[in-house]
């Protein structure tokens, strides 16, 4: 490569970057020439030297890029790879600052901020609906397309250093992402202050260290707002919806003060330990999944290991800690008095077993149901008993059931209102069979009919839970075939909410609710219409919808439809200033489905229009023209952007 001169800001001219190049075995055919250490006095370097120092001065751009995608990593030497790896995360940053530069060119079109109508609420947190744009395109969930169009357009404004360092490579997208989260909400002048302290030696940092130097500098820059900080962070606390985790599991997350997610922390970890001493086999993880469990649902099934009961007594007394400076010097009041801080003592829990299992054998299906004991938290403590299974307290369970012939029926398990279920499957217009199946009650000490022995197995591992404590909203759907559910195959079924989970977890979770009938078209294993005139649907009807497409109708969105708003995809009433004589929807299942908030949002006044084609298929047109078909609860999402309008749906 030629060594053009280019000419540095101060006027002195220098030579152009010139990257090596290496022949097919590894060796590099590039001659840099004398090197300028030497002749400053310094010791030569080696070729390797030379090399690192060339692609590390290159800048980002179409020429690196080329130049990494011509060589050939395996005949390089490893010092060289480390180094290639290093420019190709520069390239990513680059790239990633022009992906945020066009994402900010977006937001900052007029059909991306619409006018919200008051009539709907108030305007949404979230008033760009480019992130919703992007999300539909993408794939993208909702809220990480909310969070980048937010990053790009702080980095386009307030935070242009930053930008530029991305640019450049100074910084990768991780360590930007840390700027953007703690100075988005700060004074202009404090933001700059603390850009203008961490940048020049961001790069050496690496993301956690980063933000520590973040959060010092602000408390540098800014000690007067602390208290208010503080309390904008307080306002954030939260408990995240479940997100699913692979064969059958889910993540949850918490954000709380500090002190509280470290008292939380404390409780757990001392109960984990104190029954892993008394013989738990479980580990201290497991141990303080199921205690958190426990203590939020009350749900203590007796084969995931024995209760425990706390007995909490006053704490010694804890001696006064002395305050101390950042570097460790104590605090000396006038009086040569060393100040101290109150420490409160710290109670001791005591765990003890309730008493042991072996003496209390395993009750089986058929025998007559021992009295109730009072329910107890994870550790124990009994609860109330007023909290016990009732209408408040539904643990509900949608169970498919194919009777073979010419119509499905859909079963809802609830273990609430109601302690007996009968479960009715129509065998088709010719057969005209029925098959009954009651759930024992409990408190009764008639024995249930002869289960199959497959279902004989599952009832007896679940009959632990008979004595648990359920908490109002602890509700569980599940849609299951029947053939599943009689252990004739093991097809999965569907957990609301979740997604596919194995037959086994399925015919436990069904065990010992109230089961509803639905019927569905065989053929296409849809909800048949059940239409009504009147704007609020009623109870049977909003179960088939939410039965039927599981989830928000919107490309990608994963809300259940049971936190679903059921919308009129054609409008039930008149639009305020709309076409008078336009024919308005009717409340049946061609012209329902469950959307969430936010898209409901969108759908009524962020420019997005909603078409259901027949039962179950939406179509949404986005404010710039594009065009997605979705079958929600399916993972059926076609971008038909660039098809004809008269194409058939692709699903």
């Amino acid at each position: 490569m030629a060594s053009d001169l280019q000419e540095h800001p101060d006027g002195d001219p220098a030579a152009a970057v010139v990257l090596p190049v290496y022949g097919p075995d590894g060796t590099c055919l590039t001659d840099f020439g004398p090197d300028p250490v030497v002749a400053a006095g310094g010791a030569p370097r080696t070729g390797e030297q030379r090399q690192i120092e060339a692609i590390r001065s290159c800048e980002p751009g179409p020429e690196l890029d080329a130049w990494l995608r011509g060589l050939d990593p395996r005949v390089l030497p490893s010092a060289i790879v480390v180094e290639v790896i290093a420019a190709q995360t520069r390239i990513e940053s680059y790239q990633h600052a022009r992906t945020l530069g066009l994402i900010a060119e977006l937001a900052s079109r007029p059909e991306m901020s619409p006018e919200w109508s008051p009539l709907a609420g108030a305007p949404p947190t979230q008033a760009c609906v480019a992130g919703d744009e992007l999300a539909m395109r993408l794939g993208w969930p909702r809220v990480t397309a909310m969070k980048t169009v937010h990053r790009a357009l702080v980095l386009d404004g307030m935070l242009g250093a930053t930008r530029e360092a991305l640019e450049v490579g100074h910084l990768d997208a991780a360590k930007a992402q840390v700027l953007t989260a703690e100075l988005a909400d700060l004074p202009f002048q404090v933001a700059h202050a603390v850009e203008d302290a961490v940048l020049p030696d961001a790069h050496q940092c690496s993301v956690a260290e980063l933000r520590q130097r973040v959060a010092r500098e602000i408390r540098l820059v800014d000690p007067e707002g602390a208290a208010a900080r503080r309390e904008r962070a307080r306002c954030t606390r939260k408990v995240s919806h479940p997100r699913p985790q692979p064969d059958g599991m889910a993540s949850m997350w918490l954000v709380l003060d500090a002190a509280d997610a470290l008292r939380v922390d404390g409780v757990l970890t001392h109960a984990a330990k104190t029954a892993k001493a008394l013989g738990d086999d479980r580990t201290l993880d497991q141990l303080r999944a199921d205690g958190l469990r426990d203590l939020v649902v009350g749900d203590v099934p007796e084969p995931d290991g024995p209760a425990f009961e706390v007995h909490l007594s006053p704490g010694l007394p804890v001696p006064p800690e002395p305050n101390r400076s950042w570097n460790g010097a104590t605090f000396i009041d006038r009086d040569g008095a060393v100040l101290t801080r109150p420490v409160e003592p710290i109670p001791i829990a005591t765990l003890t077993p309730l008493g042991d299992t072996a003496t209390h054998p395993e009750p089986r299906v058929g025998d007559p149901a021992p009295a109730r004991e009072a329910p107890r938290t994870p550790t124990g403590v009994p609860t109330d008993t007023g909290a016990e299974l009732g209408a408040g307290a539904s643990v509900a369970t949608r169970v498919s059931t194919d009777a073979g012939a010419e119509d499905d029926a859909r079963v809802s398990i609830d273990a609430g209102a109601e302690d007996d279920a009968t479960v009715s499957t129509d065998g088709g217009t010719g057969a005209g069979t029925t098959t009954n199946a009651t759930t024992p009650n409990p408190s009764s000490g008639a024995s249930p009919p002869a289960p199959t022995p497959s279902l004989v197995a599952t009832a007896t591992a679940r009959r632990g839970c008979t004595r648990c404590s359920g908490r109002p909203g602890a509700e569980v759907r599940i849609t299951i075939p029947a053939s599943t559910l009689l252990a004739l195959d093991d097809q999965p079924a569907h957990l609301d909410g979740h997604g596919p989970i194995d037959a086994v977890q399925a015919r436990a979770l069904a065990i010992g609710g109230v089961w509803q009938r639905v019927v569905t078209d065989p053929l296409t294993d849809r909800v048949l219409d059940v239409g009504r005139e009147r704007y609020r649907p009623p109870a049977a009807l909003a179960d088939l919808i939410r039965t039927r497409d599981r989830t928000c109708a919107a490309p990608g969105c994963r809300v259940p439809a049971c936190a679903c708003e059921l919308d009129h995809t054609q409008e039930f009433h008149p639009q305020p200033g709309g076409d008078l004589d336009a024919p308005l929807g009717r409340t049946d299942a061609d012209n329902l489905g469950p959307v969430c908030h936010r898209h409901h949002r969108l759908k009524t006044d962020g420019g997005f229009r909603l078409r259901q084609i027949e039962p179950g298929l939406f179509e949404w047109l986005t404010p710039t023209g594009h065009r997605y078909l979705t079958r929600p609860g399916t993972g059926q999402i076609h971008d038909a952007t660039a098809d004809p309008y008269d194409a058939p749906p692709p699903f």
